[in-house]
């Protein structure tokens, strides 16, 4: 059996990305939902999530690029001076592999991100992150063990297939590659009782890019098992292109292959069954 989850990323990062994330949800294949809680529009975001009962939500971790959570006299060796957490995961890997982060400052920046969610009141499904940082072994360390005895909270394996598409990008591919191999170590050096996480993760290599024929390729090669789709679908409107228009991000075309009538139809042709974090559960405690 085939059963997919596709969760759209950040949702809280600008109304259009909303509004978006609204959209695919209600006339398209997504399922699940991330929430940036360092988002501007974070609060937009939960209420509208709050509007979709049935629209699972989890946690996107941000230890990268965003506003932290905490004050900077918090979190010294973690943020700049306004607080700004490190520009790119770039440098954030760098920082950490030099020992210049604590990572007792990191495991209080996700505890106050875990609990900003918290506080909206709305069921956390699963953490995942901004760029996959929750796969890098220590961070990984943390939020299994932050997430112990948690209820029903799932973790995004980001490990994904090692089979290059002919429309992926070598530099992409290789970048998978990478990913794959820090997933492997993750798991291989915490791998707790109890750890809930899907079989794998497919979109990496065309992130934010996942047009129509992307898609179809992806979901032509997806196997038995349970897996996870990451979107980005958004309006694509001026805001969120002018604050991140550095993405190169094309969010309006991935909304529209997500709600396209031909999507829907290789689901059935593929035999995928849609499905959600809740829905999963559900499924493992029969």
């Amino acid at each position: 059996m085939k059963r997919l989850i596709v969760n759209a990323d950040d949702l809280g990062l600008t109304p259009g990305v909303n509004r978006g994330i609204v959209r695919a949800f209600q006339e398209g294949i997504v399922t699940s939902t991330s929430l940036l809680v360092t988002g501007s529009a974070f609060e937009d975001g939960v209420a509208l999530a709050r509007d979709f009962p049935a629209l699972d939500v989890g946690l996107h971790l941000a230890l990268v690029e965003e506003q932290a959570v905490l004050p900077p006299e918090a979190l010294p060796t973690l943020v700049h001076g306004t607080g700004r957490l490190p520009g790119t995961k770039g440098e954030f890997l760098k920082r950490a592999l030099l020992r210049r982060i604590s990572w007792d400052e990191v495991e209080r920046e996700i505890a106050a991100q875990i609990a900003r969610f918290q506080q909206t009141g709305l069921r956390l499904s699963h953490i995942d992150s901004h760029q996959h940082l929750h796969m890098f072994s220590p961070v990984f360390r943390i939020v299994t063990r932050l997430t112990r005895g948690m209820d029903r909270v799932w973790i995004r394996n980001s490990a994904g297939s090692w089979r290059k598409l002919p429309s992926v990008p070598t530099r992409r591919w290789f970048q998978r590659l990478g990913l794959n191999l820090v997933c492997r170590w993750a798991r291989g050096s915490n791998n707790p009782p109890g750890l809930q996480m899907p079989d794998g993760m497919y979109g990496f290599e065309v992130g934010g890019c996942l047009t129509r024929s992307a898609l179809a390729q992806i979901l032509r090669q997806i196997p038995d098992g349970f897996y996870e789709l990451s979107c980005h679908p958004g309006e694509g409107d001026e805001e969120t292109r002018r604050r991140y228009g550095h993405w190169s991000y094309r969010w309006a075309e991935e909304l529209e292959a997500l709600t396209a009538p031909e999507t829907r139809s290789l689901l059935q042709e593929q035999k995928i069954e849609l499905t959600s974090f809740a829905r999963a559960q559900e499924t493992s405690l029969r």
